[in-house]
């Protein structure tokens, strides 16, 4: 998979210092409008079997600013953090790893996701537990 950066929510200077880092890490990078925020991010990165779907986002919700990383390995993303720390944008509070997982949620759902977590994390410094592992380790 190509690498790709899937960016919601963000705009000007801060849009631009992302496009700085991702011609210098010869990465693609895919601004998201606004009204795309509820396509499948399968669909977004171009995957196959993903189709659009019609229904447009009009709501002021959501609006954190979101990277989702496509085909990224450990090494390559640790030139990537840094990068965006001597950049321009200095941090990103909120990125995701493409998984199998979250392939087929829209970007709302998953920022909503990413988002909890990270208070979860700035709260009590560890990740959040996993709903579904929980359920698992109960049977």
């Amino acid at each position: 998979m190509q690498k790709l950066i899937l960016a919601y929510n963000f705009t000007g200077e801060r849009l631009q210092a992302l496009r700085l880092i991702c011609m210098m890490l010869k990465v693609q990078l895919k601004p998201v409008a606004r009204e795309d925020m509820l396509q499948p991010i399968g669909y977004l990165a171009g995957l196959k079997g993903f189709a659009p779907v019609e229904e447009k986002f009009t709501g002021e919700e959501a609006s954190e600013e979101l990277l989702v990383l496509a085909g990224f390995d450990r090494p390559f993303l640790d030139r990537l953090l840094p990068a965006i720390a001597k950049s321009k944008l200095k941090r990103v509070e909120l990125k995701a790893m493409l998984t199998e997982h979250n392939v087929v949620w829209n970007g709302k759902e998953l920022l909503q996701e990413i988002a909890e977590e990270h208070e979860y994390m700035k709260k009590y410094g560890r990740p959040k537990p996993d709903e579904h592992e929980e359920i698992r380790q109960e049977k």
